[in-house]
């Protein structure tokens, strides 16, 4: 799919909502959970994903979907119910439902933004709960090299985890890669492109995962 595809195709031009986001990024080789998207007259076919499941409101007017109860963990033969009640609360909204993934480990938030001063820059850091407890993040310039991405990486207080410490087996190779990924989007996009944030980003069976996204657009 083109980006000017993608962008014609967005519910909400300048907004796209969660859904979107990882369809963009998957079509840069970011790795998302296997999930679909439920219109709010969809059936869910039990045969499509996994459990346990995550079920999301799916929304670009909701930002912070968390902080609202727009998401359920750990679903199981309940889902049907879970549905239900997601769409009394959220009605007209769709839902998005997921595999949850196991990991274990630190996670990761990654972000792309343009400096009024210096153009489009990405960061990179400990995400999830620790995105704000410890504020350790490294940014670059876009675009920029894979050894500029290890670099980038290394100078992170908790490169550690990255690097083997007490038996972690992340790939520090492969998230470099993600992350020249994502700068790669942000320069496809051109001026269309205003904000990135995908957190957090986990490692599982041997892969990074983005379980969740946000992006806006200029207008």
């Amino acid at each position: 799919m083109s980006n000017n595809k993608w962008i014609k195709e967005l519910k909400i031009g300048s907004k796209p909502d969660e859904w979107e986001v990882k369809k963009l990024l998957n079509d840069f080789g970011i790795n998302t959970p296997p999930g679909v998207l439920l219109k709010p007259d969809d059936l869910f076919k039990p045969d499509d994903l996994s459990p346990p499941f995550v079920v999301k409101v799916c929304d670009s007017k909701i930002l912070h979907k968390s902080d609202i109860g727009g998401v359920r963990l750990k679903v199981g033969k309940n889902i049907h119910t879970v549905i239900d009640e997601m769409r009394s609360e959220f009605e007209g909204c769709n839902l998005l439902i997921e595999e949850m993934v196991p990991y274990s480990g630190i996670e990761f938030i990654i972000g792309a933004l343009i400096d009024p001063t210096f153009g489009p820059a990405l960061m990179v850091g400990a995400g999830g709960i620790l995105t704000e407890l410890y504020k350790d993040v490294n940014f670059r310039l876009i675009p920029f090299t894979v050894n500029e991405a290890h670099r980038m990486l290394r100078e992170l207080t908790i490169a550690d985890v990255l690097e083997g410490y007490r038996g972690s087996d992340m790939d520090i190779s492969s998230l470099a890669d993600l992350l020249v990924s994502v700068g790669d989007l942000v320069v496809e996009l051109g001026d269309d492109f205003n904000q990135l944030d995908i957190n957090p980003v986990v490692f599982c069976d041997n892969n990074w995962l983005a379980l969740d996204g946000m992006a806006i657009l200029n207008s």
